[in-house]
């Protein structure tokens, strides 16, 4: 077996044996729905305000892993969580979309329509399956009926602000490819195409081989400091994504995906900083556990385009996680700092999108 094989077989056991039965045991309130996040004892926060978006990282979580056949009831904790998301936060007032914040109560917070919250709508309707289809092509319909922008792409919701970002644009991009590959229905890949036309003219700098944030309204980058901002973990997702969509496309994606690559590992470290400006000067040295995920992932679609050492990289990464970040409970450790020292406060929900994706990713390229 090889060094990835193993490390997969390894992932895949924890998310079967530990992730799966622990978050839905433990991170649940009595009506389905998920909390924020987990104390550090591991109970769940009460008094915290809810992103309704969590819900929809948590139905994809759930339905994946049972198309995997990786734990029996998984189907039925990701039909349960949609509900949820769909009768606490879906047309609120009569206005189409999917509102922002919940309260503790679970009643509406923020009834602003974000749309990087609607992307992951989008994708956990992909993943439910027949049971989303009318609400995906419903919020469709409201983000290219009321969001696209006369300069390209969309606005950032209802209501519109600035500065604009690449990041909901990505993962509209990711929820378009996930949609194809479940359904096979062109459109989904025609709107991954334009979106893949934006990334090229405008998110990707082809100086500094970086992924830019933030934009004014016509897609010039933004003032520092939030101009020159670089989450590396965004870059190394877009390498994996160029590869998905190489993948299910057939467009050569390469020449981006490896200038990207190449810039995020050029520091020869296998845990990747949360934040740096455009000239890789670090701006914050801590280290989040899905920026990391994320790298095994890059590593994963490099190997799958045959660049040498690429799998054993994935590998290393994964078992460096085990050792700094995965728990054998099936919990986490967030964020640690450059010594390793843990440092989160909680422990999100929100991440376990990023590691079952990276899980499902492992399993299928080591060819488990």
């Amino acid at each position: 077996m090889t060094a990835l094989a193993a490390q997969a077989n390894r992932l895949e056991r924890w998310m079967r044996e530990a992730a799966l039965p622990f978050w839905a045991g433990q991170a649940r309130d009595l009506d389905g729905g998920w909390y924020e996040h987990l104390l550090l004892d591991k109970s769940p926060d009460p008094d915290a305000i809810r992103r309704l978006r969590v819900q929809a990282r948590q139905v994809y979580v759930y339905a994946l892993a049972d198309r995997l056949g990786w734990w029996a009831p998984a189907r039925e904790v990701a039909e349960t969580t949609f509900d949820f998301m769909r009768i606490k936060g879906y047309r609120e007032g009569g206005k189409p979309g999917f509102v922002h914040l919940l309260n503790p109560d679970c009643t509406v917070r923020d009834p602003r329509r974000d749309l990087y919250d609607h992307a992951f709508y989008l994708l956990a309707c992909a993943n439910v399956g027949q049971m989303g289809d009318e609400i995906a092509l419903d919020v469709l319909a409201f983000i290219d009926g009321k969001l696209t922008s006369p300069h390209g792409g969309w606005l950032e919701g209802i209501p519109h602000s600035l500065p604009r970002r690449a990041n909901p644009h990505m993962h509209i991009f990711e929820a378009s490819l996930a949609s194809y590959e479940l359904s096979g229905d062109q459109t989904w890949l025609d709107r991954a195409a334009t979106i893949y036309e934006l990334f090229k003219k405008h998110i990707f700098d082809p100086k500094h081989h970086i992924i830019r944030e933030f934009f004014t309204e016509d897609w010039q980058y933004a003032a520092p400091p939030k101009g020159d901002m670089v989450e590396p973990g965004h870059g190394v997702e877009w390498v994996w994504l160029l590869g998905q969509y190489q993948r299910l496309s057939g467009v050569d994606t390469s020449i981006y995906a490896e200038k990207l690559y190449d810039r995020a590992i050029l520091g020869g470290h296998y845990f990747l900083n949360d934040e740096e400006d455009v000239h890789g000067n670090i701006r914050r040295e801590s280290r989040r556990l899905w920026v990391q995920t994320e790298v095994v992932k890059a590593h994963l679609a490099q190997a799958e385009r045959g660049v040498t050492g690429s799998a054993d990289m994935a590998a290393a990464t994964i078992e460096g996680l085990f050792q700094y970040y995965l728990n054998e409970d099936g919990s986490w450790n967030d964020q640690i700092n450059a010594c390793g020292g843990h440092m989160a406060k909680t422990i999100p929900v929100s991440t376990f999108y990023h590691v079952a994706c990276m899980a499902a990713e492992a399993v299928r390229v080591s060819g488990l």
